[in-house]
């Protein structure tokens, strides 16, 4: 069992890097519009945005031996199947796609970012 959730962060070559969160699913919005927040500052910088990102969401749990998983894929290709669907970040366009439509960073983040403006 668990509670997984895959994010895919589009690049600007077409391939995206992916990342398997096993027990994400459930903060996958909260999670993700803080790491969308962290990586504001390099938002214009593609690898640094990704980067920022995975290390955002991974959080403190890089050295377990299970939880995360990641792969790089075209971006027509990524689709794992978790418990919940699959989240695309596009940061060439500064956009998320996910099962309630698509927004812009910005608009991701002031829905589910609560409280994000005195943590960061």
């Amino acid at each position: 069992m668990g509670d997984r959730i895959v994010y895919s962060i589009k690049q600007a070559d077409g391939l995206s890097l992916n990342l398997y969160s096993h027990w994400g699913g459930y903060e996958r919005f909260t999670s993700l519009a803080s790491a969308l927040k962290a990586a504001e500052p390099r938002w214009s910088d593609e690898s640094y945005a990704a980067r920022i990102i995975v290390s955002q969401l991974i959080n403190t749990e890089w050295k377990e031996e299970t939880g995360y998983g990641l792969w790089a894929s075209k971006e027509d290709g990524m689709s794992y199947g978790g418990d919940h669907p699959d989240i695309t970040i596009d940061i060439p366009n500064k956009l998320v796609s996910d099962e309630t439509g698509t927004h812009t960073f910005e608009q991701f983040i002031a829905f589910h970012g609560v409280g994000l403006t005195e943590q960061v």
